[in-house]
């Protein structure tokens, strides 16, 4: 996956570097899974070729304009602003009114946008967000919810996904988004950088703002997930998985579809693709020895899958392309 972590001059250097570290432990985890997922190829851009961080380090960057249409999801950290008159000047200044073209290009070209604290103002002010669910920071809440009135806000949540954007609340809540990210391709990877960065479980409020959302992958769903890449060829029955996980097939059901937006049966068929492109990539297997070891008994059980869920044949299915 394609991943631009999008900075500007003033950049909060924590929320930028819990984005790299984020990713950079979730690339260091993947080989402890048998068949894992692609690796995050993570890129830091600007519209030039450097910017200043909040506390005055020098960031060198990639173009923004030089990617192309390399992108699957761009990130937008926080700015080291902390008082909302001020943010809200800096993201309606001329200075910025490149930044929000950008973002709006970039969404409508169908990447994945996320962003983190005084980031999400950049997003709600570029106008992708009018009409949907956001979260922010809580104490940004109050003056996010008077300038954007046609986002629907919820500043309680740490983490607010929807179907292409995604934002997240103060400092800290930089490591959940980007764990929410992996989490969409990998929930045992996910579990494992929350663990591996003690991340912790941050499913009440207090004085601060506390996701559910990320307290639900520690999870049944990320065993799922495991329990099926370990038997990927092996023809298996939902209920069976369900039994041997401790749990019950609705119980299952509920969790897939409340973390990851599908089922149990269309998760596994998307992990079994996963795998199976990566064989056709890496090995000269015949198209039904990829499906036996991806546990479908023949190749046109594969090829249409291919069809049906990514519009794709196995040919395009080969193509080193990384897909979200």
């Amino acid at each position: 996956m394609d991943v631009a972590i999008f900075v500007m001059d003033g950049v909060a250097d924590f929320g930028f570097t819990a984005l790299l570290e984020a990713f950079s432990t979730a690339n260091g985890l993947r080989e402890g899974l048998s068949a894992p997922p692609e690796p995050w190829n993570v890129q830091v851009v600007s519209l030039g070729s450097s910017v200043l961080s909040g506390h005055g380090h020098t960031i060198p960057t990639v173009r923004l304009d030089d990617l192309g249409g390399r992108l699957d999801v761009m990130m937008v950290p926080a700015v080291n602003v902390l008082r909302a008159e001020a943010l809200i000047r800096l993201v309606s200044g001329d200075e910025n009114r490149a930044v929000l073209q950008r973002i709006r290009e970039i969404y409508e070209r169908g990447a994945h946008l996320a962003a983190a604290c005084s980031g999400t103002f950049f997003l709600a002010e570029s106008g992708i967000l009018d009409g949907s669910a956001a979260t922010t920071s809580w104490w940004l809440g109050p003056s996010f919810r008077r300038r954007y009135p046609n986002v629907r806000l919820d500043e309680n949540l740490t983490v607010c996904r929807g179907r292409h954007i995604i934002t997240a609340g103060a400092a800290l809540s930089h490591l959940d988004l980007a764990i929410s990210l992996i989490h969409g391709s990998s929930p045992a990877i996910a579990d494992l950088v929350g663990r591996y960065m003690a991340a912790g479980n941050r499913k009440s409020q207090a004085n601060f703002v506390v996701s559910e959302v990320i307290a639900r992958g520690d999870s049944m769903t990320a065993a799922f997930e495991r329990w099926v890449r370990e038997h990927l060829a092996e023809r298996f029955r939902i209920s069976q998985v369900a039994h041997e996980l401790g749990t019950t097939e609705r119980s299952l059901q509920r969790a897939t579809l409340a973390e990851l937006g599908m089922s149990p049966k269309d998760f596994v068929d998307e992990i079994r693709l996963e795998q199976a492109a990566k064989l056709f990539r890496e090995t000269a297997l015949t198209v039904d020895a990829v499906a036996r070891k991806v546990g479908y008994l023949n190749g046109s059980t594969l090829r249409n899958l291919a069809r049906r869920r990514r519009d794709m044949s196995l040919a395009e299915l080969r193509s080193p392309r990384l897909m979200w």
